[in-house]
């Protein structure tokens, strides 16, 4: 049940970023990541995991993180070039570009299901990480930059965007997984020192009232952090 209540929030998420309704769709999202960390958590407490719950995961995850971001940045490009319609060159076919993402993901997803050294790291970056980058997007679009950027540059800033996140999905970059299998700080002090970074991140941009900025700016903190712990472990070995 849980899970199919993330399959859910994906479908109304997808059918949200189609009419525009951003706030919403990132809502739905968000909601739909929170069943998705409970389902994993429940199963391992009651002890029903089984291959049909993993690929049900899957499967939903594809919807929610996958197709949901990808049409959410599809119509927000759409709002952006459909000015350009005389001046750009098939400037009405460049939003389906977004559509990178569900097919980066797509493969992401299909890569873990299969592969058995990301139980305690992950191999590229997650699709829940990767979703929660882009649904902020049109967030702060909506209410820090729409009239203070031209459109053509912001367009062409998200492309770029799409297209580097959709290789970072697959890259083969460890990064950190924030699975604790105990909480003493031994063994944790990334992950805890991430947490900690993640809350001043949040402090700060409520006292500077731009707090949709957090989340692209948490995510690639948590890339960082996770190249660096990994160049620091490689130095020790």
């Amino acid at each position: 049940m849980l899970t199919l209540s993330n399959l859910f929030c994906g479908i109304l998420a997808v059918k949200s970023g189609f009419e525009g309704e951003f706030f919403l769709a990132a809502g739905l999202v968000v909601l739909g990541a929170i069943f998705d960390f409970f389902d994993g958590f429940a199963a391992r407490l009651l002890k029903v995991s089984n291959e049909i719950g993993k690929q049900l995961d899957s499967l939903s995850d594809m919807v929610t993180f996958g197709v949901a971001p990808g049409v959410i940045m599809f119509t927000l490009l759409n709002i952006i070039f459909k000015q350009y319609d005389a001046q750009v060159l098939l400037a009405e076919y460049i939003p389906y570009i977004a559509f990178v993402i569900p097919l980066a993901s797509a493969v992401r997803l299909a890569k873990f299901n299969v592969d058995e050294n990301q139980s305690d790291k992950f191999i590229g970056v997650p699709t829940p990480a990767n979703s929660l980058f882009f649904i902020a997007i049109p967030l702060i679009y909506m209410e820090y930059i729409k009239n203070s950027l031209p459109p053509l540059y912001l367009g062409s800033i998200l492309i770029l965007l799409i297209l580097i996140f959709s290789w970072l999905l697959n890259a083969n970059i460890e990064l950190l997984a924030l699975k604790f299998k105990t909480f003493g700080w031994k063994n944790n002090e990334i992950r805890y020192t991430f947490i900690g970074m993640t809350i001043i991140t949040i402090i700060l941009t409520i006292f500077l009232k731009i707090v949709y900025i957090s989340i692209p700016i948490i995510i690639l903190l948590y890339i960082i952090i996770s190249i660096i712990n990994n160049s620091n472990k490689k130095q020790i070995e």
